[in-house]
């Protein structure tokens, strides 16, 4: 789990992160009474007593210092993603200080991570101690939260579907401007994402159903670049991955409109030109000069597996997708389902969630998708039957 140790900390307080850190990915991925969720609390209840004795003390205290964690006033060097996970978490719920102690029970943990990642305030206990940074204007009183940009959020969606759909629709004459203009729209899509607030995912409102490809691709690199931003991507990186995740479904440019809006289940030669999408569109952007690479693999991968077992396109060697096209398979997989389509109706936020979470492990790395359900804030796991 842990995978390297940082740099100058202590074995034991690397792990400790890393179990705190895994912790708050199982409680993102399960109800509480779930046994995997017991397993991970177990661990860090052990972890906790292995890294107090390691510094001789009774308990452990973690900050959170602008983008840095300092334990026990001694900085730490940024590391793997258990790591980087800490800090976005914890600063995501205006945490600034955890101090965790020897003695803390299942009870006291599960009451921390359960507001970590569903919602509410985290509260202290006897062995867990939270400290929340509170805003104060000069007058003293709690300055109020910052207000959703509805009018941004309206904004964005008509300008970039409308900019979408006509840069999709260049592609068919002049495929080299087409991608100007996308890479253009990532740009303003990474610009309101740096400050908006999480009501803007997805942002895309549904118009007709011959606009769906324009209107989910633009979702799903809105989805997607979300979901890099939480892991650390930042800049070019950032935008190669959201120009990639805006054009993973190219190739349903060349799906006849009757197979693309069947109602019904498509069957036979219907559903192999269905499936051909991907490679049509790799090859469609292999075609383009100065097309991305990563929107190449993207497009071709991104109904690939976690696990690596078949599903399409089918590939000699069985192989696993890249991370980019894993980030933007749980955001293509959770658009189409909140998406009222010819033949489904739209599903919750919640319900899309659930069905995501039964493909952990098989079609998602579920760390992914721990951190989507994170990013999204959606409603509690059910509790398994």
């Amino acid at each position: 789990m842990t995978g390297e140790l940082l740099p100058g900390v202590p074995p034991a307080v690397d792990r400790l992160i890393a179990h705190i850190a895994g912790a708050i990915n199982a409680r993102s991925l399960y109800a509480g009474t779930h046994p995997a969720v017991a397993a991970h609390i177990e661990r860090l209840i052990e972890s906790v007593e292995a890294a107090c004795a390691e510094r001789r003390k009774d308990a452990l205290t973690f900050l959170v210092v602008g983008g840095d964690l300092v334990v026990e006033n001694q900085p730490l060097r940024k590391g793997g993603l258990h790591h980087d996970q800490l800090i976005r978490v914890l600063s995501r719920r205006g945490v600034e200080r955890l101090t965790i102690a020897r003695g803390v029970t299942a009870a006291e943990c599960l009451d921390f991570l359960t507001p970590m990642v569903v919602s509410g305030i985290p509260l202290s206990s006897e062995h867990i101690i939270v400290g929340r940074v509170e805003m104060r204007p000069a007058g003293g009183a709690p300055t109020a939260s910052r207000p959703v940009d509805t009018a941004g959020v309206e904004r964005l969606s008509s300008e970039s579907v409308d900019r979408a759909r006509e840069a999709f629709r260049q592609f068919r004459s002049d495929r080299r401007g087409g991608l100007g203009r996308l890479e253009e729209i990532v740009w303003s899509l990474m610009e309101a994402l740096s400050s908006a607030t999480r009501e803007i995912l997805p942002l895309a409102p549904l118009k007709t159903h011959d606009d769906y490809t324009f209107v989910h691709s633009v979702n799903v690199s809105l989805l997607t670049l979300a979901q890099a931003r939480a892991f650390g991507f930042a800049g070019d990186a950032l935008h190669a991955i959201g120009v990639a995740a805006l054009l993973h479904d190219v190739g349903k440019l060349r799906i006849p409109l009757e197979v693309l809006n069947k109602p019904g289940k498509l069957e036979g030669e219907e559903w192999n030109i269905m499936k051909s999408h991907a490679e049509v569109g790799a090859l469609h952007l292999c075609g383009i000069e100065g097309s991305y690479p990563l929107a190449i693999l993207v497009a071709y991968e991104h109904h690939m597996r976690y696990d690596g077992k078949p599903n399409y396109p089918v590939t000699a060697v069985p192989r696993k997708p890249t991370l980019a096209s894993q980030m933007t398979a749980i955001s293509d997989v959770f658009d189409a389902l909140c998406t009222t389509r010819p033949y489904h109706k739209a599903r919750g936020r919640s319900v899309a969630l659930g069905i995501i979470r039964e493909r952990v492990g098989t079609f998602h790395h579920p760390a992914l998708v721990a951190n989507f359900a994170r990013m999204i804030g959606a409603d509690e796991p059910a509790s398994p039957e």
